[in-house]
């Protein structure tokens, strides 16, 4: 019930139609109490093989599988791309960010904003790419996945 209740009150507060779904508040709201943790249970339940996303035990048709599972239609292909790219990107994030700034999706939606293409702090207005040179003790070549990852959690979150 109360997984039911959190999911009414997220749908009421959510944007205006036409806006982009908050995919990650979505999982939360319906699918965490089983699943856990998206990117973790894409890490450990899921695989992409040409370019396919499959489960475990659902191969051959996932998509059914999720749509039988409760996962609205329009949401089917934002929720599979979201789990596909957390399959197979590594939990850099949770390694090296989240003992101070919690989950990427909610550190996405606080403090980042794309700004002409960009992607910047939204209180600093720099680039993160920028700051990551000297913030987080990222080697040089964790940067740029770090900021790709950054990018798509932000448009997951529905941010721009």
């Amino acid at each position: 019930m109360r997984h039911l209740l959190t999911w009414a009150i997220a749908a009421l507060l959510s944007p205006a139609a036409g806006a982009a779904p908050d995919l990650h508040d979505y999982w939360d709201g319906r699918c965490r109490e089983c699943h856990g943790d998206s990117a973790a249970f894409a890490r450990s339940t899921l695989r992409v093989e040409g370019g396919r996303l499959l489960g475990r035990h659902h191969t051959e048709d996932l998509a059914t599988f999720l749509r039988q599972h409760y996962l609205t239609d329009d949401l089917l292909v934002p929720v599979m791309q979201m789990l596909q790219a957390q399959a197979t990107t590594s939990p850099l994030f949770k390694e090296k960010c989240a003992g101070c700034h919690g989950t990427a999706a909610d550190f996405a939606r606080e403090s980042l904003v794309m700004r002409d293409g960009v992607l910047v702090g939204r209180a600093s207005g720099r680039a993160v790419r920028d700051y990551l040179q000297r913030h987080g003790k990222l080697a040089p070549s964790q940067i740029a996945p770090m900021v790709a990852t950054l990018e798509r959690v932000l448009g997951e979150v529905g941010g721009r």
